[in-house]
């Protein structure tokens, strides 16, 4: 598949897009994103959630190395840049083979069945401002990952949000940005209670 078609299952794709960048060993950030070329926008987003929902999430460092990502990306999207830019800094950040196909072997039977439901659907909530507003949404949403990040399993909320906003972005499914949007509201809550109670 080249990174100008569109796939019938974009998220069992990415995992599998990511683990051929990786060709049987470590790869670094900057190299991942390339691997999706100019439409990395959506993509990187899943990936980071789907990365921050396994084991890999807990790792020390890692929820803000992709909170990093998710807000580079996201400010991209927000002023409609054409092409991806990644920060050197960031081929820092290793993620080797292995620790990707433990997660393609976690989440690839959900995937699967989340990939025979979406569908192109509300193309007007997927473009626009309606996209703007999509990007300023993940960059609060990526924020919230680095207080969240000494909880146990707190970024899995706010990452999941972060996977549907990339999702709807992927397969132009403005369904899955509107139930991303609701679910943001609680996040916010639950984030505004924690910094209130000195985490």
């Amino acid at each position: 598949m080249t990174t100008n078609e569109t796939s019938d299952k974009p998220l069992e794709d990415i995992l599998s897009r990511a683990r051929e960048a990786a060709d049987g060993e470590q790869i670094d950030l900057v190299d991942l994103v390339k691997a999706f070329g100019d439409r990395a926008f959506g993509p990187v987003m899943i990936l980071c959630s789907l990365f921050l929902m396994t084991p890999i999430g807990m790792i020390p460092g890692l929820p803000a190395a992709f909170g990093l990502i998710v807000i580079v990306f996201a400010l991209q999207l927000l002023f409609r840049k054409a092409h991806p830019w990644m920060p050197k800094v960031l081929r820092k950040v290793k993620i080797s083979d292995t620790s990707l196909e433990k997660t393609q072997e976690k989440v690839s039977p959900f995937l699967r069945k989340i990939d025979s439901v979406i569908r192109p659907r509300l193309p007007w909530v997927t473009s626009g401002p309606m996209q703007a507003f999509t990007a300023l949404l993940a960059i609060i949403l990526a924020m919230t990952l680095l207080p969240l990040g000494v909880v146990p399993f707190g970024v899995v909320a706010p990452a999941f949000i972060i996977g549907l906003l990339g999702l709807g972005i992927t397969a132009r499914d403005g369904v899955l940005i509107i139930i991303g949007f609701s679910l943001s509201v609680g996040v916010a809550f639950g984030v505004t209670n924690l910094i209130m109670s000195g985490f």
